[in-house]
């Protein structure tokens, strides 16, 4: 992810001297990004309120219903055991939102933590530091999640751990090339000059600065995860039966290609809808840090 680095520049405390005030960040969005704003926004209503707002359960099942097409009461129509395929794909966005946190989560923490302390502090630990990322980098992402499953079970946690873990280096990367570009800057020299010690630094004058670069990485990692997700639950690696994701929809929904192609179709598009937002979402971000939020 260090092709999104320079946004540090225009996140770096101090900046706003230097530069145009900014728009607010939703104006921004609205006027320049507004289909990642709509992506987004559609993505986090349907996974905070999913639950609530699904017509039908998503796992009970009524075979006298399989495999109906769209109708008023099933308005993207039915699965193979008759399950409302509105109802589960709202359960699926829950699945992927969860899928999300658990790898910014485990990324974000830390790689922002590595990073902070390696570009910040420098030396030894620097180097330490991108050595082991380089090696957790080289990795194959699905290897690492078939192990975790084999040892600990499938599921969705144990699934994302592994997602977790490949993300870190993205986080570390971005928040040590911010941190190298803010150790020397002048306020943070007169923090030193202060008497701040170097662990307070970096948490107050440092850390802060990492803001904008770290919401551009937890943007794209976090579509990586949701793509992720859907390709473990696929493979019955992820989050198992009855619960719904987008992986096992995508799963069940192959053996009925030539009969009922639809369910295939919306799953694909909502998944896809997911992911290309969370994309878009982060070009925005780092467009917005990157000056054009002005």
């Amino acid at each position: 992810m260090s092709e999104h680095a320079p946004a540090a520049e225009a996140a770096m405390p101090g900046s706003e001297a230097r530069q145009p005030r900014r728009a607010s960040l939703l104006r921004f969005l609205t006027r320049r990004h507004p289909l990642a704003l709509g992506l987004v926004t559609l993505f986090l209503v349907a996974a905070i309120f999913g639950p609530w707002i699904a017509p039908h359960s998503m796992t009970d099942t009524d075979l006298g219903a399989a495999l109906q097409g769209s109708s008023a009461e099933h308005l993207l129509g039915t699965d193979p055991l008759g399950r409302d395929v509105l109802s589960r794909l709202l359960g699926s966005t829950v699945v992927a939102a969860e899928a999300f946190l658990i790898v910014v989560l485990i990324g974000g923490i830390f790689g922002t933590l590595l990073g902070l302390l390696a570009g910040g502090l420098g030396g030894i630990l620097d180097l330490v530091v991108s050595r082991v990322t380089e090696v957790v980098q080289g990795f194959p992402t699905v290897l690492v999640a078939i192990v975790i499953v084999a040892l600990l079970g499938p599921s969705l946690v144990n699934a994302m751990v592994a997602v977790g873990i490949a993300a870190i280096p993205d986080f570390a990367r971005v928040s040590r090339g911010v941190a190298i570009q803010l150790r020397d800057r002048e306020f943070v020299q007169a923090a030193r000059g202060l008497g701040a010690s170097e662990l307070r630094i970096l948490r107050t004058e440092i850390l802060p600065g990492m803001i904008g670069p770290l919401v551009v990485v937890a943007s794209f990692d976090g579509a990586q995860a949701v793509m992720w997700e859907a390709a473990l639950s696929f493979l019955g690696l992820g989050i198992q039966p009855p619960a719904p994701s987008f992986g096992s929809m995508l799963r069940e929904a192959q053996q009925y290609l030539s009969i009922q192609p639809q369910l295939a179709i919306v799953t694909g598009v909502a998944v896809t809808a997911v992911i290309l937002g969370l994309n878009l979402f982060g070009d925005a971000i780092s467009d917005y840090f990157d000056g054009d939020g002005r």
